[in-house]
């Protein structure tokens, strides 16, 4: 093992990184309303993957296969507009249900949302393969703040991609490896059943009974906007089975406290995963956003939100 793998592995803890970003996000908002709960926004610009991890729900086409849809830069635009009107300033986070460098127009969606949230921080999750130097030269200068490279085919893929950000010019500071073999947890891969659309090896019904009782944080600090503008009650739910709106033609508040989006929350804030896909999902939901969760719960049960 290299020496800069050693360094990597001692230093870079995914999930206390995840935890300081979180901290980062309260120390510099402090106005207290209610829609600064959001610390994350993600944002799925493509319904393409070029590959089929075992772990995702891709690597089955029958289960969920690859369409040749995008977001458009205008619908970026829209989006980002409505999040820069109730003054975000949290993580957009290009990820999703797709490979972002698949979509052809993607450079000019990061433009986009860095033109109209300069104070919000822009990150991209990739497996890399579509990456170049004219490229990732083109992604920071649009706006990109930092880029997780996902690793999985093993060590040797640091180096070339050590090579490739040295000749961009980029710093170390400013992207981030997520190393799918060995120490996953460590390394930000917390494998779970995609809210039981896969069934993974190691995952047991005890473990998701296990989790009934428990407060889900996700739909509390996470906004999931689909490639069309759809909002997802949650970035686990890969069925799609809740829409709760729409940016393309809501506002921010009213997507984010929609009817349904309401009724699912008040039930997670008593333990309740009963309905579908929660009674499915494996996922723990309560690793980050407890501010969040705090926040919503007290805007709920004030005196004039409590239908």
């Amino acid at each position: 093992m290299s020496e800069r793998i050693k360094v990597h592995n001692d230093q870079y803890d995914f999930l206390e990184h995840r935890r300081e970003q979180e901290r980062l996000h309260w120390s510099k908002t402090n106005r207290g309303e209610v829609l600064d709960s959001i610390l994350t926004v993600e944002v799925n610009t493509t319904e393409l993957c070029n590959r089929k991890c075992v772990f995702c729900p891709r690597h089955d086409p029958e289960v969920f296969a690859n369409r040749n849809l995008h977001m458009t830069v205008k619908g970026a635009e829209t989006i980002a507009e409505e999040l820069a009107m109730n003054s975000f300033r949290g993580k957009v986070s290009f990820s999703g249900f797709g490979e972002n460098l698949l979509n052809p127009q993607f450079p000019d969606i990061v433009k986009a949302f860095h033109f109209s949230l300069p104070q919000a921080t822009l990150e991209c999750n990739t497996n890399g393969d579509k990456l170049t130097e004219e490229y990732v030269i083109r992604l920071y200068r649009s706006g990109l703040d930092l880029l997780y490279i996902n690793l999985y085919d093993g060590p040797e893929q640091m180096e070339h991609f050590d090579e490739l950000m040295d000749n961009a010019c980029i710093r170390q500071d400013q992207f981030k490896y997520r190393m799918h073999w060995g120490d996953f947890e460590k390394h930000g891969l917390i494998l779970n059943n995609r809210s039981g659309v896969i069934d993974w090896v190691g995952i047991e019904e005890t473990d998701i009974k296990s989790l009934q009782g428990k407060p889900c944080h996700y739909p509390f600090y996470k906004m999931f906007v689909d490639w069309n503008g759809d909002v997802l009650f949650c970035s686990n739910d890969w069925g799609r089975e809740h829409v709760i709106g729409n940016l393309l033609q809501q506002s921010l508040h009213d997507v984010w406290f929609s009817k349904p989006m309401n009724k699912i929350r008040k039930k997670l804030m008593k333990g309740d995963r009963s309905m579908s896909p929660c009674n499915k999902c494996s996922v723990d939901g309560s690793l980050f956003g407890k501010p969040s969760f705090d926040l919503v719960k007290e805007y709920y049960e004030s005196s004039n939100n409590r239908k």
